[in-house]
């Protein structure tokens, strides 16, 4: 009798023991979740501050699910994210059909400020395509036109209210805007203008230029219009390239590789003269002092920089 009750107490004890690793209990312990088998988890008890070592290695972070649908979507739907790979996408699209190569100019007129009764202004210039079918399409490519045309004012006369205030008058205008070349997926802009400022500093004339993805509507990063600028750098000091713009008696006074001295650093800081397009050419923008009249053109064929550049009209 005495046997039996001995065995019937470790069993009573083996079952007590069981329940109470199966169900929760109160008291100073948490609990984690431990995959078991394949997405199985169970609940089990850990000691907050256990006696003994465990044989059983701490799990700090549990597996994600196999299906993670919701989760994705979860993500995308708050969250937007622009990636190079959603930028490849977008420039797969078709780009809009050119009906004609007519762009108009836009006038955006802007007061700056008025000194003793005498106004002066900004007078922003932009070209605007009309002669695309995609309306949309044709829109969003205005629109960054314009908005770069914006700010450029602001990034070259970025104190003109300072100015105005200490009397000092001033004045900005973009003489020419005019689209250098449509097709191919790029639209290509140049414009250039005039700063007249009443001080020492006396006039600054100046050129820039854009290049965009004629299918998304984006200006389109001098990165992925070179692939080796380096190369075009050499191009260029070596003498392939000609002047089309600017002080005629220019490389009398100064040297190829002192006007391309700037742009040395160019892999660092991403720096790329202002550069355009036309049916045949490259065309880069280059800075002069005053005496040399601000600024430069030069002009070298496609067909002998095309080795170096990711897109072209003929690429």
């Amino acid at each position: 009798m005495k046997i039996k009750l001995s065995s019937l107490l470790i069993t009573l004890a083996l079952i007590a023991g069981t329940l109470a690793a199966c169900y929760p209990v109160t008291g100073d312990s948490e609990y984690r979740t431990l995959p078991l088998g394949t997405g199985t988890l169970a609940p089990v008890l850990v000691e907050t501050e256990p006696s003994v070592s465990s044989d059983i290695p701490e799990v700090t972070t549990i597996p994600a699910p196999e299906t993670t649908e919701s989760i994705h979507d979860e993500t995308t739907a708050e969250v937007p994210v622009t990636s190079e790979a959603d930028t490849a996408e977008e420039t797969t699209e078709e780009p809009p059909v050119i009906v004609t190569y007519e762009y108009n100019v836009i006038e955006d007129k802007r007061e700056i400020g008025e000194i003793g009764g005498q106004k002066y202004y900004a007078v922003i210039r932009y070209p605007a395509l009309t002669g695309l079918d995609d309306a949309a399409k044709q829109e969003k490519l205005n629109t960054t036109i314009m908005q770069h045309a914006v700010i450029q004012y602001q990034n070259l006369l970025p104190n003109a209210s300072e100015l105005i205030s200490s009397k000092t008058a001033v004045s900005y205008e973009i003489t020419s805007a005019t689209v250098t070349y449509m097709g191919n997926g790029l639209v290509s802009a140049r414009s250039d203008g005039i700063i007249d400022q009443a001080d020492d500093t006396g006039d600054l004339k100046f050129a820039y230029s854009i290049i965009l993805d004629l299918s998304t509507g984006r200006d389109i990063s001098l990165t992925k219009i070179y692939s080796d600028f380096g190369a075009v750098m050499k191009l260029f000091t070596s003498g392939k390239f000609k002047q089309i713009s600017g002080d005629p008696s220019l490389l009398s006074s100064v040297s190829l590789e002192k006007l391309m001295e700037t742009y040395k650093y160019y892999a660092q800081y991403n720096d790329y003269p202002e550069t355009y397009f036309t049916q045949e050419n490259l065309v880069i923008i280059l800075d002069t002092d005053h005496e040399n009249g601000f600024f430069a053109e030069f002009s070298i064929p496609l067909s002998e920089v095309n080795g170096y550049l990711q897109k072209s009209p003929t690429k």
